[in-house]
């Protein structure tokens, strides 16, 4: 099989420069606190996931292409406002720390179940774990370090995000990761513009 018959595909909410820049700053304080033994996530790479599909036939694109253009159809423009810092795994053992949101509007929620639905039509196959809303900052290192997983926890619990920074919705994209020695490099493949409704 040659190394384009498959793609790694993953569909996401790009992030507005705003947000960038704020969990940009986030990210240099974790990577201060840690000693620079964080694997903290590049800039330009942070987004949210909606749905993970894995590696898929470059041939299946077009199936994927219309299970999310009809997911984009049946959804309307929604709200997201960022939330604070947190943390999967132990204080001990982080494995991820995040930025959420403070909360999950209906039509985040509604979006994932759309394109889960008509992915699973289509016979798509993809990561079928409920939707868990998170920007992904930093990630702890394997094997874990106790020591650092302590300091990154300690300086989590000290840091503040601005609140009520807002993110209007009004498309999500298929995004193609790219793994190398460097790290991931992601490349949007399409994009899905969800229907702004007619004024009443």
């Amino acid at each position: 099989m040659s190394e384009m018959a498959s793609l790694r595909l993953f569909t996401a909410l790009q992030l507005p420069q705003e947000w960038v820049e704020i969990l940009s700053d986030i990210r240099a304080e974790l990577d201060r606190a840690s000693g620079g033994r964080l694997k903290t996530v590049r800039p330009e790479l942070m987004h949210l996931t909606l749905v993970f599909l894995g590696n898929q036939p470059s041939d299946s694109l077009n199936s994927i292409g219309e299970a999310l253009s009809t997911a984009a159809s049946e959804i309307v423009p929604f709200r997201l406002t960022l939330g604070q810092p947190d943390f999967f795994g132990q204080p001990h053992n982080i494995q991820v720390i995040w930025a959420g949101l403070e909360a999950t509007p209906p039509g985040l929620q509604q979006l994932h179940s759309a394109i889960s639905v008509h992915l699973a039509e289509r016979g798509v196959a993809f990561d079928r774990k409920p939707l868990v809303p998170h920007i992904t900052v930093a990630r702890g290192r394997r094997p874990p370090d106790r020591n650092v997983s302590l300091q990154s926890h300690a300086a989590r619990q000290k840091l503040s995000l601005p609140s009520g920074l807002m993110l209007e919705t009004k498309e999500f994209v298929l995004m193609e990761s790219r793994l190398d020695r460097t790290g991931p490099e992601y490349k949007v493949v399409e994009r899905f513009q969800l229907p702004i409704p007619p004024f009443a």
